[in-house]
């Protein structure tokens, strides 16, 4: 068998779908490339992969690429299989991250939640009446179940919309799409909640959802998979249900992208659902799209939802309490302003 060198290594990583150049990105700054040329340092670089990619560190060494063993278990949604292979970077990013935020966690007790109706009822405790991005983020977090945004991975790596992975006994929610509108993300989160208010990390320790298209994100009778089906319903529950849609399929089908915009605002206190969801829920019920997404931006409590995310982690995850061989790559995924932690 011929020996194994750092080419070897990364070469197995490219045909896993990351490249040298995205590995690297991801390995502690003061990492030397020129120690990579001796055994000991081969041994370093493999562990230091293996922790930031949740793959196999006695495998590299070996020449091959596998996953832990905790990491086996995924299922990946909305997702043709050819997309699969291509999103194993972003996948073995977001299991080290999510091991990573769970252990800085240890101690905190986990409150699943059960009926999306009562998860709704606490949303609105936290969120002044409404139930909004933010209001399920604060929920999520005191029932200890993390979110944790992931936007900032390696240039050229295909990420996932999000994802629900189980560490031990908690579930850590990631969301990685980019999006200017806090409600497409807060229905991605509600989304994640489904998956595991229906239970369906009892079958799969982990799910990443790749893409909820935006024309059927709310059409909770598309999806082939009877998971999906579930989580969806699931995600509209917590935002009032067939209420919200029957308010909504009375609005005026062709009012401009400001009149949705204040209708939107003004219905959010009576409905108690964020107005941007309730834009969302009138663009599938009419199909205008494009409309709703001008809506969108006419909301100024709609916008910016990545720093609030980060806001939230940053302060209820204790980062020193991050293994200290981690924190540099979760704070550069997440995007955590270092000054923030508490």
């Amino acid at each position: 068998m011929p020996a194994i060198t750092s080419k070897t290594i990364y070469d197995n990583l490219k045909a896993f779908g990351l490249t040298r150049a995205q590995v690297r990105k991801l390995l502690p700054e003061w990492w030397s490339a020129e120690a990579e040329q001796f055994p000991d340092g081969l041994a370093e670089l493999c562990m230091l992969i293996s922790r930031r990619l949740s793959l196999d560190a006695t495998a590299l060494l070996k020449g091959e690429v596998r996953r832990k063993g905790n990491a086996v278990s995924l299922a990946y949604k909305h997702s043709a299989s050819a997309t699969v292979q291509s999103l194993q970077g972003a996948t073995s990013i977001a299991l080290a991250v999510a091991d990573a935020v769970a252990a800085a966690m240890h101690g905190t007790p986990v409150v699943l939640p059960t009926s999306p109706k009562a998860l709704a009822k606490q949303a609105r405790s936290e969120g002044a009446g409404i139930v909004s991005m933010e209001s399920l983020i604060k929920t999520c977090w005191k029932n200890g179940i993390p979110i944790v945004p992931i936007p900032n991975l390696p240039v050229g790596i295909k990420k996932m919309d999000g994802a629900v992975i189980k560490v031990g006994d908690r579930p850590v929610i990631l969301i990685s799409k980019k999006k200017s509108s806090r409600a497409w993300l807060a229905f991605i989160l509600a989304h994640e909640l489904g998956h595991i208010g229906c239970g369906h990390l009892d079958d799969v320790g982990s799910i990443i959802d790749v893409s909820l298209q935006e024309q059927t994100t709310f059409e909770t009778g598309v999806p082939a998979d009877g998971h999906e089906r579930e989580a969806d319903e699931y995600a509209l529950e917590i935002f009032g249900g067939a209420v919200i849609d029957e308010r909504v399929s009375s609005w005026s089908k062709w009012m401009s992208p400001v009149e949705l915009a204040v209708k939107a605002r003004t219905a959010q206190g009576e409905l108690k659902v964020e107005s941007g969801h309730l834009v969302l829920r009138y663009a599938f019920t009419t199909k205008r799209w494009p409309e709703a997404m001008t809506a969108l931006n006419f909301l100024s409590e709609d916008a910016h939802p990545e720093a609030v995310m980060q806001q939230y982690i940053a302060a209820n995850l204790a980062l020193d309490r991050i293994a200290d061989d981690l924190r540099d790559m979760v704070l550069q995924v997440t995007g955590i302003n270092t000054h923030a932690s508490h």
